[in-house]
């Protein structure tokens, strides 16, 4: 496998497990808070990997396309994403705010599911 895709897919398996803990720990919690804003570094970080490495490689590579569907895509998510973090002092964290983190979750699921099963075997296939 690739470096930097097992990277990528590294970072998923921690956003997951961050996010998974921080709804675990109640966003009501100072641990769950301080979970949430780790989740926000990691995420971060990952999405500078793959617009510095990965979508520039598959544009090179001929998929322009696709690296612009899924970069813009993942700049929405993102910004709903961050919208959610940036509110965590400001909300009043009851019950609706709960369940954002919950579809937050499941949304971030069914996008790293397409990642790792359209865009990192497409990536790997040209950069070989």
């Amino acid at each position: 496998m690739n470096a930097l895709i097992n990277e990528l897919k590294k970072d998923h398996e921690q956003l997951l497990e961050i996010l998974q803990q921080t709804q675990n720990l109640g966003l009501v919690t100072d641990a769950g808070r301080k979970k949430l804003l780790e989740g926000k570094k990691l995420l971060s970080d990952h999405l500078i990997k793959e617009d510095t490495k990965l979508y520039p490689q598959l544009a090179k590579s001929g998929s322009a396309i696709t690296a612009n569907e899924f970069a813009s895509e993942m700049k929405g998510l993102t910004g709903t994403i961050l919208d959610f973090i940036n509110r965590l002092e400001t909300s009043k964290n009851d019950m609706e705010y709960a369940k954002e983190l919950g579809r937050i979750i499941s949304t971030l699921k069914m996008r790293i599911r397409r990642e790792e099963i359209q865009l990192y075997p497409l990536y790997e296939k040209l950069t070989a």
